[in-house]
């Protein structure tokens, strides 16, 4: 055998392996828990192989069609195809919904950033979202201070709201995931599903929120973080030799992230409302914990997104890890990301319809 085909041999595997592996819970396979991070660079690599054999005529080149065939559902996963998709507005009949992992509202190092904090509020005023959903979440009564729970309700118009408040610090210091919204919340409750150092994460919230004459289940979460720090991002990008000691890392936060898609899908499960769900994974979409979540529901980005939608704004182009699911009696009516310069993660919002 040739060393051209051994080597697209090895292309065309990797990426089949890439597509297929995340089916297994990393908890117990730990190899599946990476798999899928590399399913865009392989993709492309086998289209390249793929081009580059065709035009030399050589018969490689169905080896990485195949590939590429055997992987259309990962594809379809990972890239919005509607390059006219609408965006999320309010309209007649429709309501919109934000899910922001806000970073602590700007919060760094116990000092608030005015410039993020003072963008977050542009975002927030200009969308308006009906439902809006905050993951580290962040607010503080003390003088000097932003009461940031008080200043949202105000600003942008919110009767109603849920703050899970998971971590208390220094009294005032309040850390969780909230949900405001502009329709009647029913009932509301935080579910206990792990611990975060920063709070969120460490629950997921439920609210029952009347719409009109229908009741819809909301769940947002942040699902288990990496929790990676500024030396960790060096070991990421080769800087550094701890890349063993942050792979062990990273697999120890495969089975908690795993436990928390399944505990998810269960409640999921369980409610007697049309449900979505929506918040930080911490995980693309080709993961144990996107299929676990998503089966019989809608994602809000491939219904109307285009591209590959990233919402992590560091570290790699590829990562698209906060999502708006919905279950099969809302309509996707638009799609909308918020990709502005100083977040860490982009809003995204979605207009919808029962």
């Amino acid at each position: 055998m040739s060393k051209a085909f051994i080597t697209t041999s090895i292309v065309a595997l990797s990426l089949i392996l890439s597509s297929w592996l995340p089916y297994l819970n990393p908890g117990k396979w730990w190899l599946s828990g990476f798999a899928g991070l590399f399913f865009p660079i392989v993709l492309v690599i086998n289209l390249f192989c793929l081009v580059y054999w065709l035009l030399r005529k050589k018969p490689y080149w169905g080896l990485s069609l195949a590939a590429i065939l055997l992987s259309c559902r990962a594809l379809l996963l990972t890239f919005g195809h509607h390059p006219a998709g609408k965006a999320a507005t309010s309209q007649p009949g429709s309501f919109t919904l934000m899910t922001f992992n806000s970073s602590s509202m700007g919060l760094k190092k116990y000092v608030e950033d005015a410039a993020i904090k003072q963008s977050i509020y542009t975002t927030l005023q200009s969308a308006s979202p009906d439902i809006l959903c905050l993951q580290e979440f962040y607010t503080n009564s003390s003088p000097g201070y932003t009461d940031h729970l008080n200043t949202i309700k105000e600003t942008v118009h919110y009767p109603y709201h849920y703050f899970t408040c998971d971590k208390i610090r220094w009294n005032t210091w309040q850390y969780g995931i909230v949900l405001f919204s502009k329709y009647p919340i029913i009932s509301a409750c935080h579910i206990p599903c792990g611990h975060s150092d920063v709070g969120s994460g460490s629950s997921i919230l439920q609210a029952d929120i009347k719409i009109n004459e229908h009741t819809i289940r909301v769940f947002t979460a942040q699902l288990q973080s990496y929790m990676f720090r500024r030396k960790d991002y060096a070991a990421l990008q080769g800087q550094t030799t701890q890349a063993r000691g942050l792979a062990g890392r990273m697999k120890h936060t495969f089975g908690k992230r795993s436990a928390q898609a399944e505990q998810l899908a269960a409640l999921i499960k369980e409610s007697p409302y049309p449900t979505i769900v929506c918040g930080d994974f911490n995980d693309v979409p080709v993961s144990y914990t996107y299929n676990t979540i998503s089966p019989n529901m809608q994602d809000a980005f491939l219904e109307q997104g285009w591209g590959i939608g990233k919402t992590l704004s560091f570290l790699a182009p590829t990562l698209r890890i906060d999502y708006i699911l919905t279950q099969s009696p809302f309509h996707v009516n638009g799609f909308s990301s918020f990709p502005h310069k100083g977040f860490e993660h982009f809003p995204i919002m979605a207009s919808l319809s029962l």
